[in-house]
């Protein structure tokens, strides 16, 4: 019963959205173009060869070089991976992990909580140079991002030891290898651009609908869609100190397209993506109201 109310919610929800987008094509339109100029120009290439090199270094074992690090464990070489490639690549590498039976369920939900990483290039030069006229201000925001992915990691870590599985074997050539990851990097890099187009139009409707004020509608933009909602943010903010707390917001929680991203790349996984989505959605409130406040302390 209740899954029959679920989905007659959705057919209802999607007729809805249908008859929205007939009524006002020029939506449709717009924002999709925007999406697919914003993946093309900005998403693939930063992305895609981060994607191909780095199926290719998990193919050749780099988990298991990683994990002979002093002191280093499971969680690591996936650390390093987002940290270098950005959202939502860390679905992808933790997909690679689940499929070659290095990780748990488990342990794939906690990474999913702690390698929410944005692109470095995306944030120092996009948000850093281009929003705010200064590549330090980005760096300020990937720091903050990055000490706020640790301080989770704290709080959830396990306090066992785990073992990477090392029964890895790779006994295709170096070009299966790459064509395989060229082939796969590709099926999730349109899974990606599906999504930014059904949110981006979806903001859009909200826009062009709801009368609410400019801080409703960038909040909402933001949440639905990352990329879209740092835009909004660099041209219709003028405060810094209103302008640097909602980019940590954006940055931090991601988008909800973000997020069905990762569900979409993990979903014959049974993985608790609520609890995903509640862990950033509080963290990005809580670290979001507290630069605030610092950076007004300073302002006195």
């Amino acid at each position: 019963m209740i899954k029959k109310r679920k989905n007659l919610i959705i057919i209802f929800l999607i007729i809805l959205l249908e008859i929205f987008i007939l009524f006002n094509p020029n939506i449709l339109i717009t924002y999709s173009k925007d999406a697919i100029n914003l993946f093309i120009n900005k998403l693939f290439i930063s992305l895609f060869p981060f994607f191909v090199l780095n199926k290719i270094l998990i193919n050749y074992n780099f988990p298991y070089y990683i994990s002979k690090l002093k002191n280093s464990n499971i969680y690591l070489s996936i650390i390093i991976l987002s940290m270098l490639s950005g959202m939502p690549s860390n679905a992808e590498y933790i997909k690679d992990y689940l499929d070659k039976k290095i990780i748990t369920l488990k342990e794939a939900e906690k990474l999913l909580i702690i390698t929410f990483f944005p692109s470095p290039v995306f944030v120092i030069t996009v948000i850093g140079y281009l929003g705010f006229n200064s590549i330090y201000i980005g760096m300020a925001l990937l720091l903050i991002i990055y000490l706020t992915n640790f301080l989770i990691f704290i709080i959830i870590k396990d306090k066992n030891k785990y073992t990477i599985n090392l029964n890895i074997k790779n006994n295709k050539s170096f070009m299966k290898v790459l064509k395989e990851s060229i082939s796969s990097s590709f099926d999730s890099l349109m899974i990606i651009l599906g999504n930014i187009v059904i949110f981006s139009i979806l903001a859009g409707i909200i826009i062009n609908y709801l009368n609410t004020n400019l801080y409703i509608e960038i909040v909402l933009t933001s949440l639905l869609e990352l990329s879209n909602g740092i835009k909004k943010i660099s041209e219709l903010i003028t405060n810094f100190n209103i302008k640097f707390s909602l980019c940590v917001f954006s940055l931090i929680f991601s988008g909800i397209s973000i997020h069905f991203q990762i569900s979409s790349i993990l979903s014959k996984y049974n993985i608790n993506f609520f609890k995903v989505f509640l862990y950033r959605l509080v963290i990005s409130i809580i670290i979001s109201i507290t630069s605030y406040i610092i950076l007004l302390s300073f302002s006195y």
